[in-house]
């Protein structure tokens, strides 16, 4: 299903039981100037783009993704000027936050990290399925930045080298792709709503 953020963070606060409450707000014009500016400052005094980053060997493309996170993280945090990253305590959407040293504002920043970037690529790449983190860690106005790493790596070598950063600053208006999943858990397979046998 096609929906937008704004619908989609509306519709996953009613599947939860929550009181509706903005969770998506407008980019600021300034404010997103300023961002950019910020980031590409911190790019090119950290030397981003051609570093290497170190891979366990056999690490899965998540792991990989995991792995050029945190090593990108300290590397932009430590040249971003009038911002700095943290990480977002708990599992979920967002995996960082954005702190803005002036006004103290905090924007819930996902990384991502790929191998490759194609237009036309259809692969998902999810970004969350839950509001707790949103409502339990931001207060509006909330503005949501989406940070991708593109590094380049053979099969065999147990390194990554970082091509690039992308920066996608969402908006409420922003086309999602809404996948309604169901899960189940040993907890809940235990719990006699069901007929099950162990053989």
């Amino acid at each position: 299903m096609i929906s937008d953020l704004n619908n989609f963070f509306k519709d996953l606060l009613d599947w939860e039981g929550q009181q509706y409450r903005q969770l998506i707000h407008q980019w600021p014009q300034d404010l997103r100037d300023t961002i950019l500016l910020a980031f590409e400052d911190a790019v090119s005094k950290a030397s981003v783009k051609g570093s290497i980053c170190q891979l366990k060997p056999g690490s899965s493309n998540q792991s990989i993704g995991n792995q050029v996170e945190k090593y990108i993280v300290p590397m932009l945090d430590s040249d971003l000027s009038e911002f700095s990253i943290s990480k977002c305590s708990g599992s979920g959407y967002p995996d960082q936050t954005l702190i803005q040293q002036s006004t103290d504002l905090h924007i819930p920043l996902e990384m991502k990290a790929t191998a490759k970037w194609n237009k036309k690529d259809t692969i998902r790449r999810v970004l969350t399925g839950s509001s707790q983190k949103l409502r339990t860690q931001f207060s509006a106005s909330i503005y949501h930045l989406l940070l991708t790493v593109l590094y380049s790596k053979q099969d065999d070598e147990d390194f990554a080298i970082i091509d690039t950063i992308r920066l996608d600053f969402l908006e409420p208006t922003t086309t999602v792709n809404v996948k309604l999943e169901a899960s189940v858990n040993h907890k809940i397979l235990v719990n006699k709503q069901h007929y099950s046998r162990v053989f």
